[in-house]
């Protein structure tokens, strides 16, 4: 598929890069449990500055970590596209050239190259998210059911039991954590986890304790109406908390209502929902990341970007009817959502676009200040080729 021009999200849009270790910055994600997407450069035609093999990692909020060469158009598209795999869920194959149409083959999503510096760029961007925790509370057979069925997905499970040393028929993978205070739960298992409690009363109170203190997004509770009023009002006291903030956190009854009566059953159905209450934490987690960020300038490096300024910040005098306008004052410049880069084609957000220039009464807004500057030394031939603000 082409792309005839690289469309920005004002609210993805970003170009902040550094090159430190992603490897570290990698762990450092996976520990937390921080979803990312994986950008590994796999075909190069010169002239670029990225070589094969050369990585870099996008974070929910568009910022990139390694080094995929120095065009502000390339980072750009990794950037939306890194954020967009990351959204998905899903892989994918992107390439950037001066003309994509050269690229273009099943499987491919191709771009333009816009900067001067032309080249052509491959690569492969994958997204990486955490493996949800799931937290089974209890020895019954219905919690031993639930940790062999869940063996079959991508799920790490721990079964939090009183008696460690006790035979059990659970998979071998599955950690088994032998205690039933609450606060050694929590701090034992990781951050935000899915909890079911399904000790048939022996400690649930203690599960659904240790579940509030994870800040666990699902706390399922396999009990009557009447016993989970009870566990509920025993979990608010050993947390000291209000009872009506520990019901809320609770779902019960727990499971999908398919009629299920025998353990094996009844545990498919708390498994059925524990994918669904999966999918919604991902997101959730996802959205947070995306959220913390700080919205990103827009700037390669300060550095970088102030090439061919004066200390002032203002764009060299080359047009004595060019004026720069700063980024800041582009809010109250542009009228429209988005608008187009007279030099180099590419959609920007008015209100977060680099750097705006006036001409002739008209406002002008690019994705960067390279092609400010090219347009403030010589506006007439860039709009002599017909694009207008």
């Amino acid at each position: 598929m082409t792309h005839d021009e690289t469309a920005h999200d004002g609210s993805k849009e970003t170009t902040k890069i550094d090159d430190g270790d992603t490897a570290a910055l990698e762990a450092t994600l996976s520990e937390r449990g921080e979803p990312f997407a994986r950008v590994t450069i796999v075909r190069r035609e010169p002239p670029v500055s990225a070589n094969v093999g050369d990585r870099a990692l996008v974070t929910p909020d568009g910022e990139i970590h390694g080094w995929v060469g120095g065009a502000a158009c390339a980072q750009s598209v990794v950037a939306t596209q890194g954020v967009a795999a990351i959204d998905e869920g899903t892989p994918r194959f992107v390439g950037i050239a001066p003309d994509p149409v050269t690229l273009d083959r099943p499987g491919l999503d191709a771009f333009p190259m816009t900067c001067h510096s032309e080249g052509v760029l491959e690569l492969f961007i994958e997204p990486v998210t955490p493996t949800t925790e799931l937290v089974i509370v209890g020895d019954s057979p219905v919690a031993s059911a639930l940790a062999r069925l869940a063996a079959e997905l991508t799920l790490e499970v721990t079964l939090v039991v009183a008696d460690g040393d006790a035979d059990r028929d659970v998979p071998a993978d599955t950690d088994v954590l032998s205690t039933v205070d609450h606060e050694a739960i929590a701090d034992a298992v990781g951050r935000s986890p899915l909890v079911v409690v399904a000790s048939m009363g022996e400690y649930d109170a203690r599960g659904v304790a240790a579940g509030v203190l994870a800040d666990a997004p699902y706390i399922g509770l396999v009990a009557s109406d009447e016993r989970a009023a009870e566990e509920t009002e025993r979990a608010a006291g050993l947390l000291d908390r209000d009872v009506g903030d520990i019901v809320g956190a609770v779902t019960n009854p727990a499971g999908v209502d398919v009629a299920a009566y025998t353990p094996a059953a009844i545990a498919a159905s708390l498994l059925a929902e524990v994918v669904d209450e999966r999918s919604r934490a991902s997101s959730a987690t996802q959205g947070e990341a995306a959220g913390s960020g700080q919205t990103p300038a827009g700037s390669v490096d300060a550095a970088t970007d102030s090439a061919g300024t004066d200390a002032t910040g203002d764009v060299p005098a080359g047009s004595d009817d060019a004026d720069s306008v700063d980024a800041d004052d582009a809010d109250a410049a542009g009228s429209d959502s988005t608008a187009i880069d007279p030099v180099c084609g590419m959609t920007v957000d008015p209100t977060t676009a680099d750097a705006s220039v006036e001409h002739d009464g008209e406002t002008y807004h690019f994705c960067c200040h390279g092609c400010a500057d090219s347009f403030a030394n010589d506006p007439a031939s860039y709009l002599d080729e017909g694009i207008e603000a």
